[in-house]
């Protein structure tokens, strides 16, 4: 099932705040961190890092860190493709999640489909990076941990 975190503090420590910094995302403006429902969380600040956030920011300790992970365009999409497992009611899940924006890509290089996992949304992937594709703005890069 899916479980809330034991939040200590959503503020990434001073060396995922640089690369935070370097990544675009102004800590400043408090919207790069939310809770979409029971056990789902962006965090932008700790982005592809969401075990750092688990390990700095929460009083939760992971049990397995490679339940899953992948490319979504929304949480829901993981909610339901994934509720085979997420519903175990003698595991305890939290989903990470971060953003990656095509506005944000460089022309040349960038991120790339295949590195992060199997995608799941909608979009029929014709391109090798992010920036070259139409149609699609945004996706979510997702883990989901075991935690205690």
């Amino acid at each position: 099932m899916l479980k809330d975190l034991n939040i200590i503090n959503i503020k990434p420590g001073m060396i995922y705040a640089m690369i935070s910094k370097i990544n675009g995302v102004d800590l400043d403006k408090n919207d790069y961190f939310e809770q979409y429902t029971t056990g789902v969380y962006r965090h932008d600040g700790y982005q592809f890092n969401f075990d750092r956030f688990i390990e700095n920011g929460t009083y939760n300790n992971i049990i397995n860190q490679w339940v899953e992970y992948g490319v979504c365009d929304n949480y829901e999409q993981i909610l339901e493709q994934r509720k085979d497992f997420l519903n175990n009611p003698d595991k305890n899940y939290v989903i990470g999640l971060c953003t990656v924006e095509r506005k944000n890509q460089e022309s040349s290089g960038g991120w790339r489909w295949h590195k992060w996992g199997e995608y799941i949304g909608i979009h029929e992937i014709k391109h090798e990076y992010l920036y070259d594709e139409e149609g699609i703005e945004k996706v979510y890069c997702y883990h989901i941990y075991e935690i205690e």
